[in-house]
């Protein structure tokens, strides 16, 4: 590592530990971390541009192995967003809220801009999470500062400007394979990439962008269900017709949102009998 990098990493540190905006997230994890007695602490940062199911499988195996999880939520990004921040706070909150041990999950806003550094990778993320009182910070390997180098015909990780920061725990690439028929990692699958869906954010958004509702074995269908209904409100004139002609229902007169809508809609993608 240059110089160069080292300067950029230790002003980045400076900012990170002199910021108010950091001493103030850290008290509310203190608190969080005093209330329910943790001990272990293990922080993740995503985009969740959308939430899909490899986020899902992240979130689990890191509270597996620890009193507290606390997920960093970027709110900043350099281009243009089809997702607001909202938004994706939103179906992050609705996952922890329903499908979590939620006292055991903090969902923290984390604006990249408030630092002024320009060294935000991987370095900067775990010093976030070490001045934060986070004892491990849980990252894919394609995070942002993560090389990959030969030792002795070895492939191995070089982390960056990662001394100050907390211990980084790396971990490989989630796909869905045909073959195993369920969500595994690339290190613990012995078929191919050719038996691989992967769960690529960008291609996501692009079937989202078309109104159309991802496959549940990519991402959970409430939280296509609120999505798309967010990005696209009121898109039935008469939804209530669609709904009762398509959807079984109770005999009574019922009112319903585009989010029911959706979720209907995918129980009948995922009925078998005619297919």
């Amino acid at each position: 590592m240059t110089s160069g990098k080292n300067s950029k990493i230790e002003q980045c540190a400076r900012n990170i530990e002199n910021s108010d905006y950091i001493k103030e997230i850290g008290r509310q994890i203190a608190e969080v971390k005093t209330n329910i007695g943790a001990f272990s602490v293990s922080a993740i940062i995503m985009v969740a541009n959308p939430f899909h199911r490899a986020h899902e499988r992240l979130v689990r195996i890191t509270l597996e192995k620890s009193d507290l999880v606390v997920i960093f939520l970027l709110e900043s990004q350099e281009h243009k967003e089809l997702l607001p921040f909202a938004l994706r706070k939103k179906t992050l909150q609705y996952f922890v809220d329903n499908y979590l041990h939620k006292n055991r999950v903090l969902v923290i806003p984390l604006n990249n801009n408030a630092f002024g550094a320009d060294c935000f990778n991987v370095a900067a993320h775990g010093i976030v999470a070490k001045c934060l009182g986070c004892d491990t910070l849980v990252v894919g390997e394609y995070h942002n500062g993560i090389g990959f180098y030969y030792d002795n015909n070895r492939l191995k990780m070089s982390l960056e400007g990662c001394e100050k920061s907390a211990n980084i725990e790396v971990v490989s690439r989630f796909v869905f394979c045909n073959e195993c028929n369920t969500l595994v990692s690339v290190k613990t699958c012995p078929h191919g990439m050719h038996h691989h869906i992967k769960y690529n954010s960008s291609s996501l958004i692009a079937l989202l962008k078309e109104g159309i509702l991802p496959p549940a074995m990519l991402m959970r269908k409430d939280i296509s269900a609120i999505i798309l209904s967010a990005i696209y409100p009121s898109r039935f004139k008469n939804i209530a017709q669609i709904y009762n002609d398509l959807f079984p229902g109770t005999g009574l007169i019922e009112m319903h949102s585009d989010e029911d809508f959706y979720m209907e809609l995918m129980k009948l993608y995922q009925t078998t009998s005619l297919t």
